[in-house]
């Protein structure tokens, strides 16, 4: 599906494998990060349904399957984080799969009408679940690749800082 980038092949076992160089290319600390437990997960997702826009329920199809892509969303974010409410100022770092190739922030997930699982970039799916239609039109209109952070770390997901830039960093 265009809509979410990536390439729709399954990956067989592609697990964070990062040179430690290419670590410094974002301020995340590994070391921060604390993880939400079974009760924060299902409050984030309980929180950020009331945000998801009409597209992605007529989407997903089910309240399930979105509720699904959230659960990935909360547990790779620090408990003390949110993309969608939290605030402007401050990164959201993103602690679960990045791809090996160019270090995005990624899930997997099967997509409707899809049987094999696919690697999806996080900022991708946030702003489809997300986004509001004015937003969701021009992001549509760049590239079908992660979309470019306005702080410039790649590993934020914060959805008030994707650009609408399409230059590379």
């Amino acid at each position: 599906n265009a809509m979410f980038g990536g390439d729709n092949k399954p990956k067989e076992k592609e697990k964070k494998k990062v040179a430690k160089d290419k670590r410094r290319l974002s301020s995340r600390n590994e070391a921060n990060f604390q993880c939400r437990s079974d009760d924060q997960v299902a409050f984030a997702i309980q929180e950020w349904r009331r945000h998801a826009h009409p597209r992605a329920n007529d989407f997903f199809g089910s309240q399930h399957q979105l509720d699904d892509v959230l659960t990935q969303l909360a547990k790779g974010i620090d408990k003390h984080d949110d993309p969608i409410l939290g605030s402007d100022e401050k990164c959201v770092y993103w602690y679960g799969d990045v791809t090996k190739e160019d270090l995005q922030a990624a899930i997997r997930m099967v997509k409707p009408g899809e049987t094999a699982e696919s690697v999806t970039y996080v900022n991708r799916v946030l702003a489809f679940i997300f986004a509001t239609d004015e937003s969701f039109d021009q992001l549509m209109k760049l590239p079908k690749e992660p979309f470019k952070m306005s702080c410039g770390d790649q590993l934020c997901v914060h959805l008030a800082h994707i650009s609408l830039a399409t230059e590379s960093y």
